[in-house]
């Protein structure tokens, strides 16, 4: 929260190099900046040097290129950059975003991305492809493209549920 709301600007403040921080954040029409804002920052402002760019992939690009660079995004898209830990706060260890920290509740900041419908889908495509994401293999591929799948009882749980509602 200090770094992206301008309280801490320099990296040797939390133990790095003497280096000023350059901040990234994702465009305030996003669900990531959203809860970005209401559940790391409490609803304060970001930091007035805050650049913002379009998506998620384009935070890890301009991470990538910046030894002094920070951003957030979703964990499928943390590839060619340094994952950091977590502290819920500053008596709390720092955590690292693993899956099984992440599913464990241990990882702070993480948020669980919902199908919507209104009603029971009555197009068989749709109620189809949301029988396979809940698929062990839908699954698979969730996991295959680096976002964290439900626990395996959940996952079971919430199937029998859409089996029984639709």
């Amino acid at each position: 929260k200090a770094i992206y709301t301008g309280r801490i600007t320099n990296w040797k403040d939390v133990g790095g190099s003497d280096l000023p921080i350059v901040l990234y954040s994702r465009e305030n029409n996003s669900g990531t900046y959203v809860y970005f804002k209401e559940h790391v920052l409490e609803n304060a402002d970001f930091a007035p040097a805050t650049q913002t760019l379009p998506g998620t992939a384009a935070v890890i690009n301009a991470v990538a290129k910046d030894p002094k660079a920070i951003g957030y995004g979703g964990i499928a898209y943390g590839t060619g950059i340094k994952v950091l830990k977590i502290k819920k706060d500053e008596r709390s260890p720092a955590i690292a975003p693993t899956l099984e920290n992440v599913l464990s509740g241990q990882y702070p900041i993480s948020r669980q991305l919902y199908f919507y419908t209104v009603g029971k889908p009555s197009n068989p495509v749709a109620r189809d492809f949301i029988r396979w994401v809940l698929s062990p293999e839908g699954q698979a591929v969730v996991k295959d493209v680096g976002y964290y799948p439900l626990p395996e009882e959940k996952r079971r749980e919430i199937a029998r549920r859409w089996e029984r509602d639709s």
